[in-house]
């Protein structure tokens, strides 16, 4: 063999162990990196976590958005809400999701909830499905006692289709929380069974989410949105489904007209004529960390509807701006 080939024969043999030893390296760069990233520095250091008592997530947060005093919005809330309240009644709840800091005023007052129950019923059915029962692109069918008028978007409501028709129930999801559509309602719960429903405050521990007469409290309710934020009863794709849907909702007039548009705020609300209810509940994803904020409200009868109404915006939006500028400053 020349001398030539034998040159070209070791030229070669060294470009393979250079390819591998790039590809190494850079396999050991990416998994030191998420290995850094998951563990961070003081951890590896120590070669183990100093903390482990401690929630494993208090590792990504700052200790300065932790650490929130709400005593000066919690005097506030509760003066608003005594004042609002003559001739009805309020229920609110409030808490900064990092920390567990909270706000409740009445906590014991249960209030009509008109459209909140949907969202009790949207994750009954994203858990059929997690279950293998139905798919999201399974079809239910129109009928006429489902057709009901009633909602946030008047250009395709589900109750102008003709009966028979069939839609996946993933656009009943989506109208359902979307539009608070109240004809998907009819849809789904036809084809739900009360225990279906039931298992959500069974494994949730929310036995006390309804009183004897269907009413609810703001602080009972919130734990459906942190059951979502957890992803600790549906999935974390299926949590962020419905939260993505709530977050898309166009129904501005309670608490999200006191939210910046950029600023995500996956909520449900609720508004029934007939009872003077007005409800909305969600969480607002401010910078430094989320909060959770409920208000429902039941109106003064002795108003006018149309007065009644006007007040009970003013005064969600006036509760929302408080709690909004509070958490974002302080």
């Amino acid at each position: 063999m020349s001398d030539t080939s034998e040159l070209l024969k070791i030229k070669k043999k060294n470009r393979t162990y250079l390819i591998v030893a790039v590809v190494s390296t850079v396999t050991t760069v990416i998994f030191a990196g998420l290995f850094f990233y998951s563990q961070r520095l003081g951890v590896i250091l120590d070669l183990k976590n100093p903390y482990p008592l401690i929630d494993p997530a208090r590792n990504f947060v700052p200790q300065e958005n932790f650490a929130v005093n709400l005593q000066p919005l919690r005097e506030e809330l509760r003066k608003k809400a005594s004042d609002f309240a003559s001739g009805g009644k309020v229920s609110i709840y409030v808490e900064f999701l990092n920390s567990g800091a909270n706000i409740h005023v009445n906590p014991t007052t249960y209030v009509w909830p008109a459209s909140l129950p949907k969202l009790a019923l949207s994750m009954a059915v994203m858990k059929k499905i997690e279950r293998g029962e139905w798919k999201l692109s399974n079809e239910l069918i129109l009928t006429r006692g489902d057709q009901e008028e009633g909602s946030a978007s008047d250009v395709d409501a589900l109750w102008k289709h003709p009966i028979g028709t069939r839609f996946t129930i993933e656009k009943l999801l989506e109208e359902l929380l979307k539009n608070s559509d109240n004809t998907a309602h009819g849809i789904l719960s036809r084809n739900m069974h009360a225990d279906e429903i039931q298992v959500i405050l069974d494994d949730l521990g929310m036995s006390e989410l309804f009183n004897e007469e269907g009413q609810v409290n703001a602080k009972e309710y919130s734990r459906l949105f942190r059951a979502l934020y957890t992803a600790s009863f549906l999935t974390r794709e299926h949590s962020q489904l419905l939260l993505t849907w709530l977050d898309s909702s166009l129904f501005n007039d309670f608490l999200a007209g006191a939210v910046p548009e950029e600023i995500p705020f996956p909520h449900k609300y609720g508004l029934n004529t007939e009872r003077r209810a007005y409800a909305d509940s969600g969480i607002v994803y401010i910078p430094r960390g989320p909060y959770m904020i409920t208000v429902i409200l039941e109106g003064d009868q002795r108003l006018l509807y149309e007065i009644d109404e006007v007040r009970a915006k003013a005064f969600m939006q006036d509760i929302s701006t408080s709690v909004y500028e509070y958490l974002s400053k302080n």
